[in-house]
This record gives C-alpha cells, structure tokens and sequence, in this order.
C-alpha cells in the first residue's frame, strides 16, 4: 500500500472549486487506502471550509463549516442548515463535532461523502466552479492508545491556530 504525497499543515494547493470537486473522489479514496490517519482541509477565499479526517481502519469523516466553528462570522443561514439537515449531515454540537458531519466505513459511504460534499460545496456554500480553493492535507500522529475523538480536538485547525497565537504572545 502506497502513501499519498501530503501539503503538510503549513503548506497548500490551490485549484478551482471545478478540479476540486472531479478530483474529489481520487484524494478520498488515496487518503482511505494510505495506512496513515490524514486530515485535509479545503478552504474558499470567504474562509468557508469543507474538511476529512481520515484514518487507517476505515473511519472517514467529511464535515462543512457550521456556526459553531467560525468564529465571529456566520457561515450558513437557517435555509442552509435545512438543506445540509435533509441531505443526510449530522448537526454539529460543541466539542469533539463542532461542524456538520457524514461518517462511513465503506465504499458506498465514501461516495456518498463525495456526493453530498459537491451538493454542499456547490448549492449550500455556493461556490462558483471557477472560485478557488486551497488544500492542505497532513498526517495526524496517533498512538494506538488515544482515543479518535481526543485527537480530533486537538488536531482541529482552530485549535492550532489558537496555540500558535498563544506561542507568538509569549515570545513576543
């Protein structure tokens, strides 16, 4: 089983939301067979987001950005929340799934994720085909004895984000 070529955190690829969404189903089912846990993070100019976490027993989990993770801005209106309801994503709740979320084990799951992300990304979040998107993707050190939900918190880009604020106030 081969790995898939990672960004890294820090780093990004940039395409159209159009290559984005034909090359979706390609970057999920890498990310399912590479024996690694794997996050990618696709992110629009408005900061708006789409995201996986993907680990090696098959688990993957797709999420959009809810109300509860963007800070100060409000990412979906209630007409939005209803479509994402009614396609099948899990309502977010604070702690472990701060965003709305689609868990599979399977191939027909991973389709589905790959379905319900173009519907998502395209009629809820409404991204034009030729607005661009930029994807990090990087591997999550898990020790077998961690639980998946711990090292989805601290693995959340906006926990990152936070200690790295945090570590620059100290050293500056």
């Amino acid at each position: 089983m081969g790995k898939m070529n990672v960004t890294g955190f820090e780093n990004a690829v940039h395409a159209s939301v159009e290559s984005f969404i034909a090359n979706l189903p390609e970057m999920l089912g890498s990310m399912a067979i590479d024996p690694r846990c794997l996050v990618a993070v696709c992110e629009f100019d408005d900061g708006r987001y789409v995201q996986f976490w993907v680990e090696p027993r098959g688990l993957v989990i797709a999420e959009v950005v809810s109300n509860l993770n963007i800070g100060d801005a409000v990412a979906l209106s209630d007409d939005d929340e209803e479509v994402l309801r009614h396609m099948g994503w899990s309502e977010p709740s604070p702690g472990p799934n701060p965003n709305w979320r689609f868990e599979s084990r399977d191939v027909s799951g991973l389709m589905q994720i790959v379905l319900m992300t173009r519907h998502a990304v395209l009629e809820v979040l409404r991204e034009s085909p030729g607005n661009l998107v930029s994807v990090r993707t990087w591997e999550v050190e898990r020790r077998a004895e961690q639980q998946s939900d711990d090292v989805r918190i601290s693995a959340r880009v906006h926990y990152q984000q936070s200690l790295s604020e945090i570590a620059q106030q100290l050293d500056g």
